[in-house]
């Protein structure tokens, strides 16, 4: 970076318009809603059987926000996001591989999440150190385009870890920043909350994105 280049980021801060909308959102009160049976080894297995069908994605690649959540992706590159630090391993798009999920999670933590399963999909996404996903906010486009005629009245976004958290794994939610978590600890992520993940550690971070009809 030059130095004119960074006086005009400071002066200018593109940054200003996130902040405005996150600091005027109600803060929300992030904790887990549920617990799920969780066994790590079969989950991580599942990334190396299935490898050959994860999306290997970084953020300037994502194409599925509107234009106001892609303006956000925008300002995130500007500010440093590249393809260097925001590499992940998603599955649950190619391969069949959200059905394999559904019967990987199983039945029982399916009604734990009280979701309707023919509504599920399921984004399994391993962050190496160093990568992280970047401050954002959900709008359900992946979703929406896969099941165009779900009712969003009752769509949720859920999020929860396959393993234990490990040392520098982290999500923030909100004002939130959630650590030393449970694998299978399950939070709820409003649609139009921003959130952000990074793993600053020595060791993969293997979540899971988790978006269904939900019948409270």
């Amino acid at each position: 970076m030059k130095k004119h280049e960074y006086i005009d980021l400071v002066t200018n801060k593109p940054w200003q318009d996130i902040e405005d909308y996150c600091d005027a959102q109600p803060v929300a009160n992030i904790v887990p809603i549920t617990q799920l049976d969780i066994d790590s080894k079969q989950w991580i297995d599942f990334t190396k059987e299935n490898f050959d069908h994860a999306q290997q994605k970084w953020s300037q690649e994502w194409d599925h926000y509107s234009d106001d959540g892609n303006k956000w992706v925008h300002i995130n590159s500007v500010l440093g996001r590249n393809k260097h630090n925001t590499f992940e391993l998603n599955y649950g798009i190619e391969g069949g591989t959200n059905e394999k999920m559904k019967v990987l999670l199983g039945d029982e933590n399916m009604k734990r999440l009280k979701a309707d399963p023919d509504t599920v999909l399921m984004r399994l996404i391993v962050k190496f150190p160093g990568h992280g996903v970047a401050w954002h906010k959900d709008d359900a486009g992946s979703y929406t385009a896969k099941f165009p005629d779900v009712d969003r009245t009752k769509l949720k976004r859920l999020w929860f870890s396959v393993d234990d958290w490990k040392d520098g794994h982290a999500i923030q939610i909100s004002k939130t920043v959630l650590t030393n978590y449970n694998k299978g600890q399950v939070y709820d992520i409003p649609f139009g909350l921003g959130h952000a993940s990074s793993n600053f550690g020595y060791s993969p971070q293997y979540t899971v994105s988790f978006t269904a009809i939900i019948n409270d």
